[in-house]
């Protein structure tokens, strides 16, 4: 697993600059190689099924050990796609997976990721061990996570639903009291643009509940791609990709889900703006906490 240092702010800046200044491969070829990307993607996800259902279905009886193998399978695959598949065709550039040292190996944590590119989360879980992840409800009509939602830690929740919302935690704490983690992104939706957007109380509802630490996760590119801005399926540039976990939030005896809330996120926050500096990101506004 690559794991860099924090450089210095400075020499943080001196090299996110070089990377952007680089001369750009021909536009025709970056199409091509995001297109090579999709197409992996696909045909990637078509053999995931093929596996993931029959299996899921032959070892129903044994619980334990289908939760192993599901898990083995699951975190081998998107490591394989989003650390190696990727960027061998050139799509983007993973420079950095720090922090990772800092987490509690104690017991389960809640990671909470900010939400930008509909890779995140297959990239997080590429790299996290024994962690389910809390996604909407509407996204499971793709059969992939229907049948890990179904079978295993992936948490289906409808915001706009309270029964919903009241499932997941449940589900959530289940997972928890089982000894596992969770992924999380409070934000509820992409960002629509670089700015954080206010975030949602669902993670730390359930972290001041179970006291369970919260660690800000920061994943960012150097360019927008597959986000919600114009022109990033096909994204302008060479694309850096950084991940960053930072040191966990702890629950405080006083602490509140909206206090928890502010906290984490003036701490991502503060990450994103120095990460954005010299990126295609950087929008020339100073970003409000």
């Amino acid at each position: 697993m690559n794991s860099c240092a924090h450089a210095s702010d400075g020499e943080s800046a001196i090299v996110r600059g070089s990377e952007t200044a680089r001369t750009s491969p021909p536009r025709l070829l970056t199409v091509l190689r995001v297109l090579a990307g999709y197409g992996s993607h696909f045909l990637g996800s078509g053999v995931f099924v093929l596996l993931v259902l029959p299996l899921a279905v032959l070892l129903a009886p044994f619980p334990r050990l289908k939760h192993k193998c599901l898990h083995a399978i699951i975190h081998s695959y998107l490591a394989f796609y989003t650390r190696v598949c990727l960027p061998a065709l050139g799509v983007y550039r993973l420079a950095e997976v720090s922090g990772m040292e800092n987490l509690d190996t104690q017991g389960p944590v809640i990671y909470a990721a900010n939400h930008r590119s509909r890779l995140d989360a297959p990239l997080l879980l590429g790299l996290l061990k024994q962690t389910g992840v809390v996604i909407k409800s509407k996204y499971t009509a793709a059969p992939a996570l229907a049948a890990l939602v179904t079978h295993f830690d992936f948490v289906s929740t409808d915001p706009g639903q309270l029964s919903s919302l009241a499932g997941a935690l449940d589900k959530c704490r289940g997972l928890i009291g089982k000894g596992r983690s969770l992924l999380v992104f409070p934000e509820g939706s992409r960002a629509t643009s670089g700015r954080l957007q206010p975030f949602k109380d669902f993670a730390f509802k359930l972290a001041v509940g179970s006291g369970c630490p919260v660690v800000p996760v920061i994943v960012h590119s150097t360019h927008p791609f597959l986000t919600r801005a114009p022109g990033s399926l096909f994204p302008g540039g060479r694309n850096v990709f950084r991940v960053r976990f930072l040191e966990p939030e702890r629950i405080r005896p006083a602490d509140t889900q909206d206090s928890l809330s502010d906290r984490v996120r003036g701490r991502m926050a503060a990450e994103l703006r120095k990460l954005d500096a010299g990126t295609g990101w950087d929008l020339g506004r100073p970003e409000r906490a």
